[in-house]
């Protein structure tokens, strides 16, 4: 009866994801289509922005679309973000528009019914947010001197003294490391 259970909740389980994962590319499609994005903005930014939300709320969360909250939006803001996503300096300035966009996208197309203060929400957590992002690294290419290469240096190794006998097996009194017939042994 129980392994009955578990294959019935399962495959409940599967069809559950199978749906939401068909529901989140149908979503980001009309998103891109609907034209809500700024021109500047780059698509595949925003793509992985909008699935990356969608993917936290569906199956970390186990939320449905209308469950969306402000506690939601700011653990994906300021936990889920800068832990689990690669998000470049770049994406991460332009990542509260994108989700702003996207919240208004879900709002007129009556997905969720408070796109209000979810963008409030964003707004109101984006200086947190653009704190954790990494920072820009500086192009230091216009500030550095031309360097000119230096000769390497070569090490050579040191004679022993005369009066020191070492065997052949010995290791090398000049502290090369090296067994006494292979280094300094050599021209003897």
């Amino acid at each position: 009866m129980v392994l009955a259970d578990i294959q019935k909740k399962s495959a409940e389980e599967r069809k559950r994801e199978k749906r939401l994962v068909h529901l989140t590319n149908a979503l980001s499609r009309d998103f891109f289509e609907s034209k809500r994005l700024r021109a500047n903005v780059q698509k595949a930014e925003a793509e992985y922005l909008t699935k990356s939300m969608l993917d936290y709320l569906f199956f970390e969360e186990k939320k449905e679309l209308r469950e969306l909250n402000e506690h939601h939006i700011q653990h994906f803001m300021l936990v889920h973000s800068p832990r689990r996503l690669n998000l470049t300096a770049e994406t991460g300035k332009v990542a509260p528009e994108i989700l702003n966009s996207f919240l208004s996208f879900l709002d007129e197309t009556g997905h969720i019914n408070n796109g209000e203060q979810l963008r409030d929400t964003v707004q109101a957590n984006k200086r947190a947010f653009l704190e954790l992002m990494p920072k820009a690294k500086k192009s230091t290419k216009a500030t550095k001197k031309p360097t000119t290469k230096k000769p390497r240096r070569t090490r050579t190794a040191k004679r022993p003294p005369t009066e020191v006998k070492a065997g052949r097996n010995d290791p090398c009194p000049c502290g090369s490391g090296k067994k006494y017939k292979k280094c300094c042994g050599k021209s003897d």
